[in-house]
C-alpha cells in the first residue's frame, strides 16, 4: 500500500503549496467548533499525514481523531469529561460517566497530537483545501465518535478519498445520511438486528463466545481477526456507500480491559 501514501503526499503538498519544503505537517485540524453532543468546543484532527501509521490492525491509514479543544483525551477519560466526543450510547465510555471503561484507545499516546492541534486552533490554522483527500485512505475516529462533528466534514472526506472506515455508537439518533458513511457500533446481537432493521450496516464488539456464535449467523468476522487483512486493504467498514446488502462485521472485544472482561466471560 506504499503507492497510495507516496502519491497522496505529493498531491497533498501541491494542494497546500508545500512544494518548497521537505515534507507535510504531521497533523491538520480539519474542523473546529461546537460538539453536536454537548455544544462544547471540539476539533477533528488528521494525524499521520506525514508519516505512516504504525497501527497494526488498520495498517497505513490517515487517522482522524475527534478531541476536546480544552481537555486532553486521557484527562477527559479519567475524569469522566469525555461526553463532548463520546455519546452516552457508547458502552466503552469512561467509568465516571457510567460506562464500562473498555475503550481500546491508548489516550495517553494522543497527548502530543492534542497539544499540536490545540496550538493550530489557537493560531487559526484550520481546514484543508477542496480535493485534499484525493487518493487517501482514511480512518475516521481513531479517538472519539464521529457523531460529535457535523456530517458535512465527513461527507467531504468520503466524497474525495479512495477509501475510509467509520463507526458511531450514536446511530439511533442519526439520519439515514450518516449510514452512508458510518457503521453502527453495536454491543449485543439484539442491537445488531435493530441497527440492520433501521438500514445500517453494523460493526459489533463481542463480549463472549455465545455472542460470537450469534454474530456469526448474521455477520462476517472482521477480516483482520479471521485472515490478518488490515483495514487499509479491506475498507469494508464504510457504511452503505457501496450497497446496504453487504455483510456487516463483528470482532471479539479487544483492548486491555475489554479483553480481560471477555476472558472472564
Amino acid at each position: 500500500m506504499k503507492a497510495w501514501r507516496n502519491n497522496w503526499k505529493q498531491h497533498a503538498k501541491r494542494m497546500l503549496d508545500y512544494a518548497r519544503v521537505a515534507d507535510l505537517p504531521s497533523s491538520h485540524v480539519l474542523w473546529a467548533g461546537p460538539s453536536r453532543l454537548t455544544g462544547a468546543p471540539i476539533m477533528a484532527v488528521a494525524m499521520c499525514s506525514r508519516e505512516r501509521s504504525e497501527n497494526g490492525k488498520t495498517g497505513d491509514m490517515i487517522q482522524v481523531a475527534i478531541m476536546s479543544q480544552t481537555v486532553s483525551p486521557a484527562r477527559a477519560y479519567f475524569l469522566g469529561e469525555d461526553g463532548d466526543v463520546c455519546p452516552g450510547e457508547c458502552d466503552h465510555r469512561s467509568k465516571p460517566r457510567g460506562g464500562k471503561g473498555t475503550c481500546y484507545v491508548n489516550k495517553v499516546k494522543l497527548r502530543s497530537a492534542w497539544d499540536r492541534a490545540v496550538a493550530l486552533v489557537s493560531a487559526g490554522t484550520i481546514g484543508v483545501p477542496a480535493g485534499f483527500w484525493e487518493g487517501a485512505r482514511v480512518r475516521i475516529g481513531n479517538e472519539g465518535d464521529g457523531a460529535a462533528v457535523p456530517l458535512e466534514v465527513w461527507r467531504t472526506i468520503a466524497d474525495e478519498c479512495a477509501g475510509w472506515t467509520a463507526y458511531t455508537a450514536g446511530w439511533r439518533g442519526l439520519s439515514s445520511e450518516w449510514a452512508r458513511i458510518f457503521m453502527a457500533s453495536v454491543q449485543t446481537p439484539a442491537e445488531a438486528l435493530e441497527a440492520s432493521a433501521q438500514g445500517w450496516r453494523f460493526f459489533a464488539s463481542s463480549s463472549s463466545p455465545d455472542d460470537d456464535r450469534a454474530y456469526d449467523a448474521i455477520a462476517r468476522a472482521c477480516l483482520n481477526t479471521s485472515h490478518g487483512v488490515a483495514c487499509v486493504a479491506c475498507r469494508g467498514c464504510d457504511g452503505i456507500d457501496k450497497g446496504a446488502r453487504r455483510a456487516s462485521f463483528w470482532i471479539p472485544q479487544h483492548g486491555a480491559i475489554g479483553s480481560a472482561l471477555r476472558d472472564k466471560a
